[in-house]
């Protein structure tokens, strides 16, 4: 079964699978730098993880998130391989295992847009708005989803499927095994089962991303849901902690969350984490996370030990850290880090900002795309944006072309860019830089 779900093979290739074993770089490390040198890959050094537009150099944005999930991750497979050796060994090395769940790690927020999870509601909001319009009656129900449910989830297969190395099909070509990491939800927008709450792929990408699950002998149920590819759990779960534990401290070094109750949510997640009440605060905040993610990693691996054959035969429900023995601790944290981080003051200010920016160039870009006469601002729209379009795009490839444009844009250049096409004053993080004289 292991054979199929560490499969070579290059979506969008027509090439056979490579045979593994004969060079020293393999293909699945291959997969690794191809998307730690992708553009993409570096547009997430100035993209939100907790705080847009970080006072302290200290604080990640999702450059740095992804490659501490891919750290995060590598341990996992690490622990999951000495577990089941026998049965990966003749399909792929411990390093290959690894690496798979590592590239996968690497590029699961690759398709997030500027101000995260604000800048996806930005999008869907966009569209609810502009679809009430008739003229857009001819998209399909999924279509208009895909755009109303607008996920960066499904962005990030589109970004390594279509969107880089965009002038062949399959993009970066990465392999099966990779992309079946990568999918954290296996689904179409007009899934109609319970078992996803977000979908992971476009009706645009839907040809692709049914090729890596027949690879990996995964069949669509009659909702039109895969069971997931085994090592997207762990790709998943490498996520799942660094999302709550490192956003818990990121909080408290930005004063948004009091040291006392951070080290205090650490110890509840693992006792004696944070050292003694004699070291530094900071040291401890570092020595707790580094303890407590150290002990997640442990118990998410204790339970794909106990659920091994449900997470390969595809009935496996769920995520790993939701059965883990520190569950109710982590969900504290995670609620904790919601209300006072995401919450907060500023977030919300920058946030909003944001909204309005994506919100506005959205609306400037759909008239470029969509006209067939375009003016002369709808020229220099597209080619300040280096909005492409075929002359058979349909209506919807071009309204995917406006949030393929938004959504690859960093915080900065989404604010700055608006500011210049609306004549608005520019400043660089975010706010307003008064009026500008003659």
């Amino acid at each position: 079964m292991w054979e199929r779900f560490l499969s070579s093979k290059r979506i969008g290739s027509s090439r056979p699978a490579a045979p593994g074993g004969e060079t020293l770089r393999s293909e699945f490390h291959k997969d690794y730098d191809r998307i730690i040198f992708s553009s993409a890959f570096r547009r997430l050094s100035d993209k939100t993880q907790v705080v847009p537009f970080p006072q302290s150099d200290y604080t990640r944005q999702r450059l740095t998130h992804s490659l501490e999930v891919s750290c995060v991750g590598r341990s996992l497979a690490t622990s999951v391989y000495a577990m089941v050796r026998e049965q990966v060994e003749p399909w792929a090395s411990q390093g290959d295992f690894e690496a798979i769940v590592a590239a996968a790690c690497l590029a699961h927020d690759i398709g997030n847009p500027p101000f995260g999870h604000f800048g996806e509601r930005a999008i869907q909001d966009w569209a609810t708005g502009l679809l009430v319009d008739s003229s857009f009656d001819a998209l399909t129900s999924r279509q208009k989803q895909d755009l109303t449910r607008f996920e960066g989830n499904a962005q990030s297969f589109r970004v390594v499927t279509r969107l880089q190395m965009s002038n062949r099909p399959g993009g970066m070509r990465l392999t099966a095994a990779t992309l079946g990491a990568l999918i954290k939800y296996p689904c179409c927008s007009d899934a109609t089962g319970d078992r996803y709450k977000k979908h992971g792929c476009f009706d645009d990408d839907a040809r692709l991303f049914g090729d890596v699950f027949s690879t990996a002998g995964r069949a669509a149920d009659d909702h039109g849901q895969y069971a997931r590819h085994p090592l997207a759990l762990l790709s998943e779960a490498a996520d799942d902690i660094c999302y709550a534990i490192i956003d818990l401290e990121d909080g408290c070094r930005a004063g948004l969350i009091s040291v006392a109750d951070g080290l205090g949510l650490l110890e509840e997640i693992c006792a004696g984490a944070t050292g003694s009440a004699e070291m530094p605060d900071a040291e401890r905040l570092s020595m707790g996370r580094a303890m407590v993610i150290g002990g997640l990693v442990s118990q998410c691996v204790d339970v794909f030990r106990q659920h091994t054959g449900s997470i390969l035969d595809g009935t496996f429900r769920g995520a790993l850290i939701d059965q883990v023995p520190a569950a109710a601790a982590y969900r504290a944290t995670k609620k904790i880090s919601f209300e006072r981080v995401f919450n907060s003051e500023r977030v919300l200010e920058l946030e909003a900002a944001g909204y309005k920016a994506i919100q506005g160039l959205l609306q400037i870009l759909t008239a470029a795309a969509l006209t067939d006469s375009p003016n002369s601002f709808d020229g220099h729209v597209r080619k300040l944006t280096q909005l492409s379009l075929s002359e058979d795009a349909t209506i919807y490839q071009r309204l995917l072309a406006c949030t393929d444009i938004v959504s690859g844009m960093t915080d900065r250049h989404c604010i700055d860019l608006f500011r210049r096409l609306t004549g608005l004053p520019v400043a660089a993080d975010g706010r307003d830089s008064g009026t500008s004289k003659r």
